[in-house]
């Protein structure tokens, strides 16, 4: 009978226990499984998918916190969007007066050469040359602009066609040779002969090579060099832009890429340029890669398929 009891007693101790565990196990899934899935939804937010929802499948405070959660989202995506019209639309708003800037201080800089110099004073040249200069400078951030906003919005269009890369290559190099002269800063060019075709979208390429080289330019010109070099292997036209100045401290070498980061340059700048010639280098199947010495100075590395 002692026997009988003692089996009861086991038989209830296990039924109890597996209840126990069973229960526990349904209550920790019930918890664990809705806040995977919140951190996901989370990670997906924080890396710029703004507008993304969680399932409402749930009536508790997990639920209140899923709903927190979509409110947030569709606040950040709604942010977002407004600031990238925004973008958009000063960046249309100031194109149209810097081109009729630009246009105009060109117009006035070639009158004085037809005249051979006799219509202006010194401080008037180099004063419509500035001029020039600087509104070719904020038309290039303009675009960069306009490209950030299209490419956050995701209607970043490529005109994508086969073309040869090296003399749109020669046109900016000889393009910025006058003025890093005037800087003080010697331009050397060499490049591999036959250099594969590649495709691409020439207007955007050209703007890529523009904000590298205009990197280069501005943290570079202590080393009063700058040498660009094209050259090809089995896989890749890669086109390479090496300054000679102070380079990019170790620390910051990773975040160079990221939108609107300037690091401890003092130099001016949207801190975009980089960010949206590496999405531009993606978009044509390439790479952008930047080395960097503190101390001696930067190479940019941007590589393209062969066509």
């Amino acid at each position: 009978e002692f026997m009988k009891y003692i089996a009861v007693a086991l038989a209830a101790a296990v039924f109890v226990l597996s209840f126990v565990i069973l229960s526990n196990g349904f209550f920790i899934r019930s918890i664990l499984s809705p806040l995977a899935q919140i951190n996901d939804t989370a990670m997906m937010i924080s890396q710029g998918r703004y507008g993304v929802h969680i399932d409402a499948l749930y009536e508790d405070e997990i639920g209140e916190l899923c709903e927190t959660i979509n409110n947030m989202s569709d606040a950040i995506s709604k942010a977002e969007k407004t600031k990238n019209d925004f973008i958009s639309s000063v960046s249309h708003e100031l194109r149209t007066p810097l081109t009729a800037i630009a246009g105009w201080s060109e117009t006035l800089l070639d009158m004085n050469k037809d005249n051979n110099g006799t219509i202006y004073s010194k401080d008037v040249r180099k004063g419509l040359e500035i001029i020039k200069d600087e509104s070719t400078r904020l038309t290039r951030m303009v675009e960069d602009l306009l490209d950030f906003s299209r490419m956050e919005s995701g209607s970043l269009n490529m005109q994508m066609e086969r073309l040869d890369i090296s003399p749109d290559i020669e046109d900016v190099v000889f393009m910025y040779m006058d003025s890093l002269q005037k800087e003080g800063i010697r331009m050397e060019f060499d490049e591999d002969e036959d250099i594969p075709f590649i495709v691409g979208d020439k207007a955007k390429l050209k703007q890529v090579f523009f904000n590298v080289l205009d990197n280069a330019r501005k943290h570079g010109r202590d080393g009063r060099r700058i040498r660009v070099e094209i050259r090809t292997d089995d896989k890749w036209v890669n086109v390479i832009v090496q300054d000679f100045g102070t380079g990019i401290p170790t620390a910051e070498l990773p975040l160079v890429k990221e939108r609107f980061y300037k690091g401890s340059s003092k130099s001016r700048g949207s801190g975009i340029g980089l960010a949206v010639a590496d999405e531009i280098m993606k978009l044509h199947g390439g790479r952008l890669d930047i080395e960097s010495v503190y101390g001696s100075g930067t190479t940019v590395t941007m590589r393209f398929p062969h066509a």
